[in-house]
């Protein structure tokens, strides 16, 4: 896994952005070490920051289906029910019906992640404030019991595409606020330190980073097909070939690798070397794709962000062009740009200031 500790708080931020599909060219992050120490208190204050903006352009609606006992009859009356509870007794009747609210379940998750993190003590005084702000623009929103599955009950559409960065933030604090048996409080599983959620961001940071600036080509994540000859219980066991990032310019192909790692090499026998599992992939991806017209002069790229090393190199394997670099996180956000510029395009014209 790659070296985080000293990545910049605000390269975090757009590290998020771009993988969560969030990045607008020219939004001012007003994020500082000592505002947000660490990716915890980011997500806190990114939460609170978008619902804040939320309030300010209107909370999402939707017509929820509503029963009360009331004296003016609307939608369906509930007949059964209104003599049950003796309602007609009083002149009233138990009526149901539909009313926008914004008591939404995309509204609840907000509520009541703002509610848990209140509920932490590593939240800094000054993020808790903002927080706090957030969860009484909320007031009028019921605190729900969040689950996994409560994220995927969630439609986004066009109307409300802007919840899409909040809720990603909200999932990964639910996947990531840990309770304290003894205390009952809340306490944050070390998110830079998860060898399955980094690499994740960093390839899903990587693909929309190539979606947004590379031009004048498609960028897409694909699945190679296997080329040979096996009968059906051999196609049932092979692994499968999925690539994180694939580039096709009108005359130039290229498959670009991510690899979340602390190191970019292997140190044996006091010796720096490659990865070998890695190259062993790139090497698998070059060769079956080449097999498809139009795909003959494939190239490949390794990327990682890694710290230790500072790896530029370029090889040749079995006639495609394969070039390994790194990227230092722990620098400015702008010539973290330029290097992803110039891996990603090679030359200034395909790039996309």
């Amino acid at each position: 896994m790659a070296q985080t500790k000293e990545v910049p708080i605000a390269n975090l931020y757009y590290l998020l952005a771009y993988a969560w599909d969030h990045f607008v060219e020219g939004d001012e992050v007003d994020i500082a070490a000592w505002h947000c120490p660490d990716i915890h208190n980011l997500l806190a204050w990114a939460l609170s920051n978008g619902i804040r903006r939320l309030a300010s352009r209107g909370m999402d609606k939707s017509y929820l289906s509503v029963s009360e006992t009331t004296p003016g009859l609307r939608g369906r009356i509930l007949v059964a029910e209104s003599y049950r509870r003796f309602a007609n007794r009083s002149g009233q009747m138990r009526c149901e019906f539909d009313e926008l609210s914004a008591d939404t379940l995309a509204n609840q998750i907000l509520r009541t992640t703002c509610d848990r993190l209140l509920n932490c003590d590593l939240i800094t005084a000054a993020i808790r404030t903002e927080v706090r702000t957030a969860q009484k623009m909320l007031g009028d929103i019921t605190p729900v019991a969040i689950i996994g599955r409560s994220f995927e009950r969630i439609q986004l559409h066009r109307n409300n595409r802007h919840y899409r960065f909040l809720l990603h933030i909200c999932r990964m604090l639910f996947d990531t606020l840990l309770p304290e048996e003894n205390t009952g409080q809340n306490r944050f599983h070390d998110i830079l330190r998860d060898e399955t959620r980094m690499p994740q961001l960093f390839e899903k940071f990587v693909l929309n980073f190539a979606r947004r600036h590379c031009k004048g080509a498609k960028v897409y994540s694909e699945r190679i097909e296997w080329h040979g000859e096996w009968n059906e219980n051999v196609a049932e066991v092979l692994p499968t070939m999925l690539t994180d990032v694939s580039i096709e310019y009108q005359d130039r192909r290229t498959i670009l690798d991510c690899k979340f790692y602390r190191e970019a090499l292997v140190t044996r026998h006091n010796r720096h070397r490659l990865h070998a599992n890695h190259l062993y992939q790139l090497n698998a991806y070059l060769q079956n794709k080449s097999r498809i017209p139009g795909w003959e002069g494939v190239e490949g790229v390794l990327l990682y962000p890694a710290v230790e090393h500072s790896l530029d190199l370029s090889l040749n394997l079995l006639g495609h062009s394969v070039r390994i670099f790194s990227i230092d996180l722990d620098q400015q956000w702008h010539v973290i740009e330029q290097q992803l510029y110039r891996i990603l395009g090679q030359t200034s014209e395909l790039i996309e200031s």
